[in-house]
Order: C-alpha cells, then structure tokens, then sequence
C-alpha cells in the first residue's frame, strides 16, 4: 500500500507507461478515506485542506488512470468518458478494473 501510493506522487505527471490496478486502487483507497475524514471534520480548516488537496492530488489522478488505461490497451483520454453524467463514472470503473491486455505492451516506457 505505501509503495503504491508513494508511486502515486513520484510519477506525479507521467502519463506514459502503465499501471496495474492496485497501483491504482491504494491510492484511490487512501485518498477517498482522506476525504471522508475531513468531511467529517466540518470545519473551515478541514474545506480549506480538502480544496488544497484536490488541487494538487488532480494531475496525478489523472496520470495514475491514464497509465491505467494503457495497461488494458485503451487510450488514456477514455477518461473524457467522466463528462457523461451518471453511466461515465460507472463505464471507467469498469474499465480500471478490467483484467490487463497483453496489447498494453506497445504502452510500456522505452528501456
């Protein structure tokens, strides 16, 4: 779990190469019981520190499930696939959680 999501922060904007899904799921995991913890919290300090944390945690989100995609051979902008209201969020969970593609090979960093 602490590898996963230290690997959350130091790949922060690396939208290439790939990604298994607990990889993607620790950080996830973390980073939801973060929130509800400060949403429980109800105060202006725990709002302020929410809203700091989106911020910065956004481009590393959106790199860790770009290189999640790659890792079952779709394109990272399927993420777009969120402005679809109610089934987008649905769709791209099913697809994090789909099995990897030997074709996420040709998605791999050049050694």
């Amino acid at each position: 779990m602490t590898e996963a999501y230290a690997r959350f922060w130091k790949k922060y904007a690396t939208f290439s190469g790939r990604a298994s899904r607990t990889e993607l799921l620790w950080p996830m995991l973390v980073n939801l019981l973060m929130f509800i913890v400060l949403v429980l919290a109800r105060n202006d300090v725990a709002s302020l520190v929410i809203g700091l944390y989106a911020l910065v945690a956004f481009v590393p989100t959106i790199a860790l499930g770009a290189r999640r995609l790659h890792d079952i051979n779709r394109s990272g902008w399927w993420q777009l696939i969120l402005v679809v209201p109610a089934v987008g969020h649905l769709v791209l969970a099913v697809l994090w959680l789909t099995f990897p593609s030997p074709e996420g090979v040709k998605y791999d960093l050049a050694a």
